[in-house]
């Protein structure tokens, strides 16, 4: 498939099925490499102390975060499977309801997860291979011999690691569409690379130009929609009128998380359906 029939098809896909928004949005998040901060103002100088103990509420806060982070990773792995097998099934004329997206990703979620531990330590070992000459030279205070081989490391790095997360990318929906295990999937992943790297990276270009579409898009709506309502609520109730605004504005940002997750999972689908095809 071009490129613009994966943009158009994906698109489509995210737009029309909101059964797979909720995958979407974990999805999402990680997609875009979004995280969240969060901070607590203390008492003001000269306030009465209340009494209780401060170290439990923050223990507490710690607590409710890391339950938090760790229900989100384990929504990321049952959603990529989720939108792995409701795409397929959007693909051949069906759907996906949310439960049945949950179980199957569920019975996906441990080989996704082996697959993506995989990945990140194959690209960080990489990394760390080809960085040691400049680093070694680094070392030893050789600022041009560092330069010089930075560049070729530069080079092989680039069109690697491309490499290896359309070999993940492939692996992952072999593995849920295939129902194979996490090191079968990754075999017959690198098969099925064979002959078909630039199948990949036409995916690997639409998923990023659809996801800048639509974050440009979702930016171009709800930037000035918040300054009119800062502006409008600021003169009223002062500094607070930013938090007012966030809170007001949270659910069309969760939407377009959720699309974008969507769109990007679909585009990887489609295009190993495609090719599965012929």
């Amino acid at each position: 498939m071009r490129v613009t029939e994966l943009m158009k098809e994906g698109l489509q896909i995210a737009r029309k099925h909101r059964s797979l928004w909720l995958f979407g949005f974990f999805v999402g998040l990680a997609a875009a490499n979004q995280g969240g901060s969060g901070g607590g103002g203390g008492a003001p100088v000269g306030a009465p102390e209340t009494g209780g103990d401060p170290g439990l509420a923050v223990l507490l806060l710690v607590v409710v975060l890391v339950i938090l982070l760790v229900a989100g990773v384990v929504m990321y792995f049952i959603g990529e499977g989720a939108l792995i097998e409701g795409v397929s099934r959007v693909r051949g004329g069906e759907k996906l309801s949310v439960r049945e997206g949950v179980r199957h990703g569920w019975a996906h979620a441990g080989a996704i997860f082996k697959i993506t531990l995989m990945y990140y330590a194959a690209s960080i070992a990489s990394f760390l291979v080809l960085a040691a000459p400049a680093l070694l030279a680094l070392r030893l205070e050789s600022t041009v011999a560092a330069a010089v081989l930075a560049i070729p490391a530069v080079i092989v790095a680039v069109p690697w690691l491309v490499t290896l997360y359309v070999w993940r990318a492939f692996a992952l929906r072999i593995a849920v569409l295939e129902n194979r295990s996490a090191l079968d999937a990754i075999s017959k992943a690198r098969l099925f690379l064979h002959g078909r790297l630039g199948e990949g990276l036409r995916a690997l270009v639409a998923a990023f130009l659809g996801m800048l579409l639509i974050a440009l898009v979702g930016a171009l709506l709800l930037v000035p929609i918040a300054l009119l309502l800062v502006f409008a609520l600021e003169p009223a109730i002062g500094p607070l009128a930013f938090l007012v605004v966030a809170v007001v504005l949270l659910p069309a940002v969760v939407v377009v998380v959720s699309v974008l997750g969507t769109y990007q999972s679909s585009v990887w689908t489609l295009g190993y359906l495609a090719q599965v095809a012929r």
